[in-house]
């Protein structure tokens, strides 16, 4: 398991927030253990949790590159995805995608703070009993829904969307997926690749549009490529206002 890191981000808000308000941003667990992820929430301390995606690995397995038209391409896809696929049978015990880790990722994380989760492409097949677990467990479930809370004095709109037509809201959510982009030289450098994005996609990882978009580069892998100079990330964004 590659090491993580801590990111933090101050959002200013010409609304008026009470105190300053913390909220942890989880992406891209993926069925991995993540218990170190889950020791640095607990001592942030937030006032919520917010989970962009990819909890659960509920997903048809089989490549879905049919629709690439120029077929030297689907050749390379295809045949990196049967190759990641022959590889990850021969992972470590410990690495592997296992439900329960994820189940007690968030059983641990309601203790620490409200937890509001949305589905990534990685859980297109969510099963009956992950709606059952959720429910019971207390997360709240946000698929292409929102909800209003309040905190310290601050009303905020959470919304969570399941589906790929993305676009129009990527100056509006807290977002995952991307993995950083994999591989990654240099601080601020570009990921390699980026799901969605392709060869160096520009919203990898970081902060854009005035803190208005937020990418995690993720908790976890899905594929045996390892992370270059992209650690496994939490993150963790205060968000400050007019005082009441």
């Amino acid at each position: 398991m590659s090491r993580s890191v801590l990111t933090e981000y101050q959002v200013n808000t010409e609304h008026p927030v009470s105190q300053p308000l913390t909220i942890a941003h989880i992406s891209d667990l993926h069925e991995r253990n993540s218990d170190d992820i889950l020791a640095v929430v607990r001592k942030v301390a937030p006032d919520f949790i917010v989970v962009t995606g990819d909890t659960f690995e509920r997903y048809d397995n089989r490549p879905q590159y049919d629709f690439e038209r120029r077929p030297i391409k689907r050749v390379i896809l295809n045949t990196i995805h049967y190759t990641n696929y022959l590889l990850t049978k021969f992972q470590r015990d410990k690495t592997k995608a296992k439900t329960e880790n994820a189940y007690n990722f968030l059983m641990q994380a309601v203790k620490i703070a409200p937890v509001y989760l949305s589905l990534g492409n990685h859980e297109q097949m969510l099963l009956d009993v992950d709606y059952f677990f959720l429910k019971d467990c207390g997360v709240t479930l946000l698929d292409n829904a929102s909800t209003h809370i309040r905190y310290k004095g601050c009303d905020i709109l959470l919304g969570g969307i399941s589906t790929w037509n993305y676009e129009t809201f990527i100056e509006q959510f807290l977002s995952g997926h991307t993995h950083g982009g994999q591989i990654r030289v240099g601080k601020k450098g570009r990921g390699f690749f980026v799901p969605g994005q392709g060869l160096f996609g520009k919203y990898a990882h970081g902060s854009f549009f005035d803190n208005k978009l937020i990418v995690s580069a993720g908790c976890a892998n899905t594929v045996m490529c390892p992370r270059f100079g992209n650690p496994r990330e939490l993150v963790v964004i205060r968000l400050k206002g007019k005082q009441s």
